[in-house]
């Protein structure tokens, strides 16, 4: 793990420091030590003032790194002239380094709360994860190897957080850690997202969405750990994000809170709000933020598995078509689904099985009719099979609400290929589940 590490001389930035030569040591790695004069401090002075001022700084970076040798870490001083937190991101690429350890609090701590600390920002603009040091102590001895690292992870299926996961995964081979993985979802959004359930549940998810949640969660986790399972939590919450997972953390009594970040700028960050900002602002515990990575990797990425498919037909030629693509598509010991969405009777209601509900019989009769399309050689190919008749106004927010509940990893669909006005008419609800669905669509054409 290839460090570097921001200091300003201070008492909480000698801390970090310490972390960073421990963890370098730890990791056989060079430790780069970094002190950035921001411009306008020298802005006005002579060239005799600046020499004067950029040979003290140089001592006491000298001084610093030689501290941090006793410790047996192999250290590189650099000092630089640019804003800290700039200078520490952009010192990141050239370094090759993979961690980014700064203090949570500076020498002039009053200012982190009219304009961020140098922390929020470096996590803002960096292109690797930045560890916030708050209790050194803790850091410290996991790094040295006489203690369990505590981590709480902050997680809601984006990219930084499937990142996060697999940056928490690779600190085990540093050191023992044990993790939690928590996700707070709002269910409104739950309810919506995966079509079940009365638009009642506002404090609560009921019992099924909460079971879909806790398979995705740990479908997620599974594939950043392997072996060595996290513990898993999902908690529905309304309000502020950040103070609930503040709050979840302190009571696994965690050392470390680490979360993805989407690294919002200028206005959208105010209009949207960003979580790990509000953590690093506000916990009294050591935070890392983990950006998505900046390009695909494709060495790096491993070749998807469509163990789930979803393959949506309204009878037609073409939409019976894209089943054999579906089962094309899906392994031995996969599973495809077939649905048939149909217009809801008696409004807008949660989604029911019983035999007495209205269409009831209809809908009988139209899975025994896509159990028919289901290939003769599915079974042989070890490929199972399920079928579902979804009652929604909207074909494409139904298939992909369907895509949500049965995790699809992969959504199969006829495309008639409408252009022009005819486009414009009838719609295409293949376009629009496009738009909306965040899984891979697989569109068959004429």
């Amino acid at each position: 793990m290839r460090i570097v590490c921001g200091t300003d001389f201070s008492v909480h930035a000698a801390n970090a420091a310490k972390v960073a030569a421990a963890l370098a040591k730890r990791s056989n790695t060079a430790l780069r030590l970094i002190h950035g004069v921001a411009p306008a401090s020298v802005e006005f002075l002579s060239k005799e003032n600046v020499d004067r001022i950029r040979e003290r700084l140089r001592r006491k970076l000298v001084a610093e790194g030689n501290r941090l040798r006793e410790t047996g870490a192999d250290v590189m001083e650099s000092l630089a002239l640019g804003r800290p937190y700039e200078v520490l991101a952009n010192a990141a690429q050239p370094s090759k380094a993979d961690l980014i350890i700064v203090s949570s609090i500076g020498q002039f701590a009053p200012s982190r709360w009219l304009v961020g600390s140098v922390a929020e920002k470096t996590a803002q603009l960096s292109k690797v994860p930045t560890l916030v040091v708050c209790d050194h102590e803790s850091l410290l001895d996991w790094a040295q190897g006489k203690r369990t690292l505590k981590v709480f992870v902050g997680y809601d299926f984006s990219a930084s957080a499937d990142a996060a996961l697999h940056w928490v995964a690779s600190l085990r081979n540093i050191g023992a850690c044990r993790t939690v993985v928590s996700y707070l979802s709002w269910p409104p959004r739950e309810t919506w997202r995966f079509g079940i359930g009365d638009h009642a549940a506002l404090t609560e998810n009921v019992a099924e969405v909460r079971t879909l949640l806790e398979r995705d969660l740990r479908e997620r986790c599974a594939r950043a750990f392997g072996i060595g399972m996290p513990k898993l939590r999902v908690v529905s919450h309304w309000g502020s994000v950040e103070e609930r997972l503040i709050e979840l953390a302190k009571a696994e009594a965690a050392d470390l809170i680490v979360l993805g970040t989407n690294q919002r700028h200028g206005l959208s960050r105010f209009w949207l709000g960003s979580v790990s900002r509000g953590v690093l602002h506000n916990a009294s515990m050591n935070v890392a933020c983990v950006p998505a990575a900046d390009e695909l990797n494709p060495a790096a990425e491993t070749i998807p598995a469509y163990r789930r498919v979803l393959v949506p037909t309204d009878f037609s030629k073409l939409g019976n078509r894209a089943i054999a693509f579906a089962y094309g598509a899906s392994p031995r010991g996969g599973e495809v689904c077939l649905i048939h969405v149909i217009p809801p009777t008696g409004g807008l209601k949660p989604r029911t099985e019983s035999a007495n509900a209205p269409n009831a019989k209809r809908k009988q009769e139209l899975a025994a009719r896509l159990e028919s399309l289901i290939p003769d050689d599915a079974l042989s190919r070890g490929i199972r099979s399920k079928v579902e008749i979804v009652e929604h106004e909207h074909p494409a927010v139904a298939i992909d609400q369907t895509a949500e509940r049965c995790g699809a990893d992969l959504i199969c669909i006829g495309s008639r290929g409408r252009s022009g006005i005819r486009k414009q008419l009838l719609g295409s609800v293949t376009e629009a589940l496009m738009r909306r669905s965040t899984r891979p669509v697989l569109v068959v054409r004429e």
